[in-house]
C-alpha cells in the first residue's frame, strides 16, 4: 500500500487534518486502532468547551481563527456544530487568569465584559453572589457538539476519497527508501507513504516512547447532571440562553447548561492521575461526585441535590507547559508529529487540521506555531 499522506489517529486532529489534505486533491489514509469513532478517544464526548477566553494572545488569536474554520465546516457538513452560549469566569483575586484574560481579549478588540460578583448574579442568578469577587463574560464561549463534529468529519472524509483504515494500530514508524516513511500495523500490514502525521493523542507515547520527557497521560472525570423537575432548579433555569458555560479557574471546575438528553456536564480541569490509555478504569467513584456537590453547594446551591445520570473517564496528553506539540520528527524523516494538547486543544481542532495540512504539503505553516516545537523539550 502507497499513499502521499497517512495519519495515525483519527480523533479531530487526525480527521480534521485529512479533510484539509483531501480538499486539495492528495492521495491520504487515515488509520485508527479502533472502529470508528473510536470510543476511548480524547475527542469522544458529548461536549468541549469553545471560548476566546486565554490569557495569551497566541491561543486568543488562534481560537478566532479555529471559528472561522468550524463555521467552514458547518456549511460544508450542513450540520450544525457549535452551540453559543457565553463564558462567565469566576474571579477571586487579582491579577489572575480572568483579569489577564480581560485584558488579552480587549487588546485584541474583542467583545468581553467585566462583572462584579452582585452584577454576575443579577444577569445568571443561578449563581451564589457571594461565592466569588467579580467574573469576565466572554460572549464568544460556546459548546462544540464533539461527538457530532468528530463524525462530520469521518463522513467528509470518506467523501473526499479518503481512505479509512479501522480497527488496526500502526505499531513501528521507520524510514522507507528514497525519503519515504513505512509504517508497520499489528495485522502485519506495511503501508509506505511520502508523509506521515501521528495524531494518535495519549497513544502517541505508546507509538514513539523517544517522547517520554515530552508527554504524559492523566484520567480526568466527567459527570453528567439533570436538574430536578418540580424544584427550584429545573432545566429551564439551566438550558442554553439562561445559563452559561461557566469555568472557576481556582477551584478547577468548569461545567455547561443542559445540552445532553436534558443534562448538562461538570468537570474539573486539573490534572488527575498518571493513566494508561489501554488498561485505564472507566468506573467514577463516589468522591468525585461528591466533590461536585460541594462545588454546587457554593457556587450553584441549586444544583446541590441535581440527579447524576452519566460519568465519563476521558484522557488528557499533556505536556509539562501545557502547550502544545506540533513539529517535525527529530531523527525519522517526513514524519509531523500533531500531539500533547494538555486538555484545552480540541476547541483548535479546525485551525490545527489546517495548519497539519499545510506541513504536510508545503513545509510550511502561515500560523505561529514557533512554541509548540519539540526542541523544548531538548528533543530537537
Amino acid at each position: 500500500m502507497s499513499y502521499d499522506i497517512v495519519i495515525i489517529g483519527a480523533g479531530v486532529m487526525g480527521a480534521a487534518t485529512a479533510c484539509e489534505v483531501a480538499r486539495e486533491g492528495v492521495s491520504v489514509a487515515l488509520i485508527d486502532q479502533a472502529i470508528l469513532p473510536n470510543p476511548r478517544a480524547a475527542s469522544i464526548d458529548h461536549s468541549k468547551v469553545f471560548r476566546f477566553s486565554y490569557p495569551d494572545t497566541l491561543y486568543a488569536g488562534m481560537a478566532v481563527d479555529a471559528l472561522g474554520f468550524w463555521r467552514r465546516l458547518e456549511a460544508d457538513t450542513g450540520t450544525p456544530l457549535l452551540t453559543q452560549t457565553g463564558l462567565l469566569m469566576t474571579g477571586h483575586t487579582e491579577p489572575s487568569f480572568e483579569t489577564e484574560t480581560l485584558d488579552v481579549l480587549r487588546s485584541l478588540g474583542l467583545e468581553v465584559e467585566r462583572l462584579t460578583g452582585h452584577e454576575a448574579a443579577r444577569r445568571f442568578p443561578q449563581f451564589n453572589r457571594d461565592a466569588f469577587s467579580y467574573a469576565v463574560f466572554d460572549p464568544s464561549g460556546a459548546i462544540l457538539h464533539a461527538e457530532r463534529i468528530v463524525n462530520a468529519l469521518i463522513l467528509l472524509a470518506r467523501g473526499r476519497g479518503v481512505e479509512i483504515m479501522e480497527g488496526d494500530r500502526v505499531v513501528s514508524i521507520d524510514r522507507g527508501k528514497q525519503s519515504t516513511v513505512m509504517l508497520r500495523t499489528a495485522s502485519g500490514k506495511m503501508i509506505e507513504c511520502g508523509r506521515a502525521m501521528v495524531a494518535s493523542g495519549p497513544w502517541t507515547l505508546k507509538l514513539l516512547p523517544e517522547l517520554g520527557k515530552a508527554l504524559n497521560t492523566t484520567r480526568q472525570e466527567v459527570i453528567y447532571f439533570e436538574p430536578r423537575p418540580g424544584t427550584t432548579a429545573p432545566s429551564s433555569r439551566f438550558a442554553v440562553g439562561s445559563f452559561p458555560i461557566f469555568f472557576d479557574v481556582d477551584s478547577g471546575y468548569y461545567g455547561f447548561p443542559v445540552h445532553h438528553q436534558g443534562a448538562m456536564k461538570i468537570a474539573n480541569h486539573k490534572k488527575g492521575d498518571a493513566a494508561d490509555p489501554d488498561m485505564r478504569n472507566d468506573a467514577v467513584d463516589g468522591y468525585s461526585i461528591g466533590d461536585c456537590r460541594a462545588f454546587f453547594a457554593q457556587f450553584i446551591p441549586e444544583l446541590t441535590s441535581a440527579r447524576r445520570v452519566e460519568t465519563k473517564v476521558c484522557v488528557y496528553n499533556n505536556t509539562p507547559d501545557d502547550d502544545f506539540i506540533i513539529d517535525w520528527h527529530p531523527r525519522i524523516e517526513n514524519v509531523l508529529i500533531v500531539t500533547g494538547f494538555s486538555g484545552h486543544g480540541f476547541k483548535f481542532g479546525s485551525l490545527v487540521g489546517r495548519i497539519s495540512a499545510d506541513l504536510l504539503m508545503t513545509s510550511r505553516a502561515s500560523w505561529e506555531i514557533e512554541r509548540f516545537c519539540l526542541g523544548r523539550f531538548g528533543l530537537s
